[in-house]
């Protein structure tokens, strides 16, 4: 679940906007869940096996924004009304609206994230909490046209990550020229952004795509702080130790076929068997904006001491 700020104001306008000077309806579905038309186009009903898309925004009752579709993009739903009745109340108002009815509705929080979207509440967020959601019917498809829908929604996703990326990249870049420049390091780099250092040339093979490599790796913020390491003195040296992981040994992969982070394909390759180095790996060459785990956050640049054990 997504938590956007908004003020009061920014809510009151949409109200305004959709309501006009009408004063809401006050429906109820066939299941008995009350809800109020705030405007209507007069569109087509939804029936079984429609597809739909919904603008959807939640509010609590600090008039802070959840969930709004402005951020997260549209909720499709398929109209089946078996599986919609098990998700409960807010399902079961879309399924009834038609395309171009906007509603508001206020239910519990277990009712609407719980029970209808399927996740558990936040920290912050007890059952009975109530949430005041916004939604309007925006699209119906058949099976084919929603297909499509689908496949702009991938190639528009794509493109808008391929714009961060592209941003992040001079971010990043100049994050890292910053940590070099303090930490007084002479580093080379990819035409990718990877930076590199190699501390000691091995004499071994360097790896082909597809081989597996064996890798020993301690693995660090941009402030020093170990978050992994397949080394076990490392691990107990920075409280990282875990029995599970007995005995501690070099991580094993096939290179180049996409198992490990983007900046680990990249950088073991260029490391001959008995080499040492360490990596500075850009977030866009590692977790990107999604981040990993509870040390490394989005767009995190990741610093990997590296050595090049084996390649079978």
């Amino acid at each position: 679940m997504m938590n956007f700020k908004r003020n009061t104001l920014l809510i009151l306008s949409i109200l305004i906007l959709a309501v006009g000077c009408n004063k809401p309806e006050k429906l109820s579905t066939t299941d008995g869940v009350e809800y109020y038309l705030l405007a209507s186009d007069n569109g087509e009903a939804f029936v079984q096996n429609d597809y739909g898309t919904f603008y959807i925004k939640m509010v609590d009752s600090n008039d802070s924004v959840l969930i709004d579709s402005d951020e997260v993009g549209m909720l499709p739903i398929k109209i089946d009304s078996a599986s919609l009745k098990k998700r409960g109340s807010l399902f079961s108002i879309l399924k009834e609206i038609k395309v171009g009815d906007s509603i508001r509705t206020t239910l519990s929080a277990s009712e609407v994230f719980t029970k209808g979207f399927r996740q558990p509440l936040s920290d912050d967020m007890q059952p009975n909490d109530r949430i005041t959601v916004f939604a309007t019917a925006k699209e119906k498809y058949d099976s084919a046209g929603f297909m499509a829908w689908q496949q702009e929604m991938r190639q528009e996703m794509i493109e808008k990550m391929q714009k961060e990326a592209e941003a992040q990249k001079g971010v990043d870049e100049d994050i890292i020229k910053q940590y070099l420049t303090e930490n007084n390091i002479n580093a080379d780099s990819t035409e990718s952004g990877l930076f590199y250092v190699i501390t000691e040339e091995g004499d071994g093979p360097k790896p082909e795509a597809g081989q597996t490599v064996q890798v020993n790796y301690v693995g660090k913020l941009l402030n020093g702080k170990v978050f992994d390491t397949s080394i076990k003195e490392v691990a107990q040296e920075n409280d990282l130790y875990d029995e599970r992981r007995e005995p501690y040994s070099p991580l094993e992969f096939p290179i180049g076929k996409g198992r490990v982070i983007k900046g680990w394909d990249e950088g073991i390759s260029l490391l001959n068997v008995g080499s040492k180095a360490t990596l500075i790996i850009p977030s866009y060459l590692a977790y990107g904006p999604r981040g990993a785990g509870g040390d490394i956050g989005p767009n995190e640049v990741l610093v990997f001491d590296v050595e090049l054990v084996g390649v079978k």
